[in-house]
């Protein structure tokens, strides 16, 4: 029987009295960058909930290319415990590609992902699991917005995901998308699959699984483990936004053909206008300076045009010209 406890609003589960509800074992994939600070500490909360849980789990970490020493102590880590194996990028992918990378290594009937800041609590792990036990394919833990310890526009650049993610794959509103998700091993095999270039999680989950066996949790947050700033730069949410926005849609292109639609009418809205006034005689010679505000506006619409094109094509050309989907330089398994 599940032992029900309350921690803050948030119903928790003694792991204890779950552990034979996880007989098919659990994968914990984990993408880690620079995470020295905090690498051992969540290793340690990490085995002992999945001790809780289950006595069959493997803890799979993926280094995106660390420059500090994170590599050696995942190594230590799977030298002390052969269920920790590891996974070492040459160069830096970004951690979409390192959980998708992640996931192909997966074994256990439940695949878990999660980062490894600490910011989300391992202790969260029973509120997955029942729901899996209760026939839901895909777990999402849910962060009330007064929670999140992000910087403000890491939370400004969630809630444009969540937007976009409704608009393009079609997510429901009542469901919130989150790096601490819980899946069936069916479903992270079926994610593999995508050998592309340019993986974006939620939104090839969103493809996958149907909405009727997607639920939320709702989770914790807290701040970093090491107390250190996040290194997750605003840059880098752009691109994995982009990845959302170019590669599983079409909304660039067709938002350039409405406003290049619009700008024609406009255009030939005026031109009617001038021959108008000159078949009335009221006409005057426009002066250069309108002139060269028109010509430069519609000189940037051509040039933002052709780049949102050359994006497309760009991103083509690399898919179909990669060597490797991950640039994969050790194992420890």
């Amino acid at each position: 029987m599940l032992h029900e406890m309350k921690t803050g609003n948030v119903a928790r589960f003694d792991g204890f009295s779950q552990k034979a509800n996880a007989a098919g074992g659990i994968t914990v994939v984990v993408p880690v960058f620079r995470s020295s600070g905090s690498l051992r500490a969540f290793y340690a909360r990490m085995s002992a909930q999945l001790d809780a849980l289950t006595d069959d789990w493997e803890l799979i970490l993926v280094d995106d290319a660390s420059s500090d020493g994170t590599w050696d102590i995942a190594v230590g880590l799977h030298a002390a415990d052969s269920r920790v194996k590891c996974i070492r990028f040459a160069r830096n992918h970004g951690q979409q590609h390192a959980t998708l990378c992640g996931l192909g290594y997966a074994s256990k009937a439940y695949v878990f992902t999660i980062d490894d800041d600490l910011q989300c609590y391992p202790e969260d792990m029973p509120l997955f699991v029942e729901q899996l036990n209760a026939g839901q394919c895909l777990v999402i833990g849910r962060i009330g917005r007064a929670e999140k310890q992000h910087h403000w526009w890491r939370n400004v650049g969630s809630r444009v995901n969540q937007h976009l993610a409704g608009k393009i794959i079609g997510k429901p509103a009542s469901l919130r998308l989150s790096s601490f998700r819980a899946m069936t091993l069916n479903v992270a095999r079926r994610l593999t699959a995508y050998k592309g270039a340019h993986p974006h999680i939620a939104a090839m989950l969103f493809q996958t699984v149907p909405h009727s066996l997607i639920c939320n949790v709702d989770i914790r947050h807290a701040p970093r483990g090491d107390g250190k700033p996040t290194s997750y730069s605003l840059n880098k949410l752009v691109k994995i936004l982009s990845y959302l926005v170019i590669n599983h849609s079409y909304m660039p292109l067709r938002f350039m053909v409405g406003w290049g639609t619009t700008i024609s009418l406009l255009s030939m809205a005026y031109a009617l206008w001038v021959a108008a006034r000159a078949m009335m005689g009221d006409y005057a010679l426009p002066g250069w300076a309108s002139l060269a505000v028109l010509v430069s506006f519609l000189s940037g619409n051509i040039l933002l045009a052709l780049g949102i094109l050359g994006e497309y094509l760009g991103r083509m050309v690399e898919e179909s010209s990669k060597i490797q989907q991950f640039s994969v330089f050790d194992e420890r398994l």
